[in-house]
C-alpha cells in the first residue's frame, strides 16, 4: 500500500510539474533540420526575401503558438515585424504578421493574455504592451511614458517587470531594471550589472531565478562591454536577492559567430534560442539543460 501511495505521489508531482512549467518545447523539433546535439542548429523560420529572423522569441506554455521577430537590417530606417506560427494537425502553420512597423522582441505574460515587446524605429527601443482580446491584440501602449529607452521588456509574473536601459546620467552604461508595482507604490531597482555599451538583451526565467544577458566575452572584470563581438552570459539569483557574477554560456553556444544576442529559454529549460550573425544570420537553437546545470554548479561552488 505504501509503495502504491508513493507511485501515485510521484505521478501527481510529475503531472503538476508539467502543468507548472509548460510543454513549450514539445513541437520545436519540427522547425529544425536536425535535433541539437550540443551544437547550435538553425531554426527554419520563414520570412520575406531580404529579411532575417532575429531577436527574442516567445512560445506559449502548450508549445502550440510561437512568436518570432523578422527584420531587414539594423539602422534607423529598417523594418521589423513580429510573426506568429501555430501548431495544428501535426505541423506548423504559415507565418502571420501580428505586429508590424518596427516591432520586435516579443515576450508573453504568465497568463499569456499580454504581450510585451518593443518599438524601435529610431534604434531607441521603447517597451510597449498589448492585451489579447479574443483572437486579436489591442493597440499597443507604452510601458512607462517617462522612459526614453526600455529594451527587451518582459514580465515573468504579474506586476514584476524587467528591462534594460542606460543608467541615470550615463546612457553608455547599461543595466537591468526590475520594476515592482503594488496598489500603493511602484519601485524600480537596479540589478548592478553595469554593462558598457548601448544595448543589453536579456531573458528572465519564469520563476525569476536566473537571467541570460548579452555581454562582451573579452571583458571579464567588474564591468562589461557590448560590441558587435558579444556573447550570452547567465546570472543566478542569490538567496539574499542579489545576482551572481555572470558566466559565459560557453564556446559551443557561441560557435556560430562572434555576435550572439536575443536569448530565450524554453520553460522546461530544454532549449536555448538566440540570434547569431553567422554565414546565415538568424535564430539558432541548442540544448540548454546541460549548460544550465554546469554553470549552476560552478556558481554554487564559488
Amino acid at each position: 500500500m505504501e509503495r502504491i501511495r508513493y507511485i501515485l505521489l510521484v505521478l501527481i508531482l510529475v503531472i503538476w510539474g508539467q502543468k507548472g512549467f509548460g510543454q513549450d518545447s514539445k513541437y520545436l523539433h519540427l522547425l529544425v533540420d536536425s535535433i541539437p546535439n550540443g551544437k547550435p542548429v538553425l531554426v527554419n523560420f520563414e520570412m520575406e526575401k531580404g529579411f532575417m529572423a532575429t531577436e527574442r522569441i516567445a512560445i506559449s506554455k502548450d508549445g502550440k503558438t510561437l512568436y518570432y521577430g523578422v527584420r531587414n537590417g539594423y539602422n534607423s530606417i529598417s523594418k521589423a515585424d513580429i510573426m506568429k506560427l501555430e501548431f495544428n494537425k501535426g505541423k506548423w502553420s504559415k507565418p502571420q504578421v501580428v505586429f508590424a512597423d518596427s516591432s520586435g522582441a516579443p515576450a508573453l505574460s504568465r497568463d499569456e493574455k499580454t504581450m510585451y515587446f518593443q518599438y524601435d524605429d529610431t534604434l531607441s527601443p521603447k517597451g510597449i504592451y498589448s492585451r489579447k482580446i479574443g483572437n486579436d491584440w489591442s493597440k499597443p501602449k507604452r510601458f512607462i511614458e517617462s522612459l526614453k529607452k526600455s529594451h527587451y521588456l518582459q514580465a515573468p509574473r504579474e506586476n514584476s517587470f524587467y528591462y534594460s536601459s542606460g543608467i541615470q546620467g550615463d546612457d553608455k552604461i547599461q543595466d537591468v531594471f526590475h520594476v515592482m508595482v503594488t496598489k500603493s507604490d511602484t519601485v524600480t531597482k537596479r540589478l548592478n550589472f553595469n554593462v558598457k555599451g548601448d544595448f543589453m538583451d536579456l531573458y528572465v526565467a519564469p520563476d525569476e531565478s536566473f537571467l541570460i544577458l548579452l555581454i562582451n566575452k573579452k571583458n571579464n572584470t567588474k564591468s562589461y562591454k557590448f560590441y558587435s563581438n558579444a556573447d550570452l552570459f547567465i546570472s543566478f539569483k542569490n538567496k539574499n536577492g542579489t545576482w551572481s557574477k555572470p558566466l559565459s554560456l560557453g564556446t559551443e553556444v557561441h560557435s556560430v559567430s562572434k555576435w550572439n544576442w536575443g536569448p530565450y529559454v524554453t520553460q522546461d529549460k530544454k532549449y536555448l534560442f538566440f540570434s547569431s550573425w553567422g554565414e546565415t544570420v538568424g535564430t539558432y537553437m541548442i540544448d540548454f539543460e546541460p549548460i544550465y546545470n554546469r554553470l549552476k554548479l560552478e556558481t554554487e561552488n564559488r
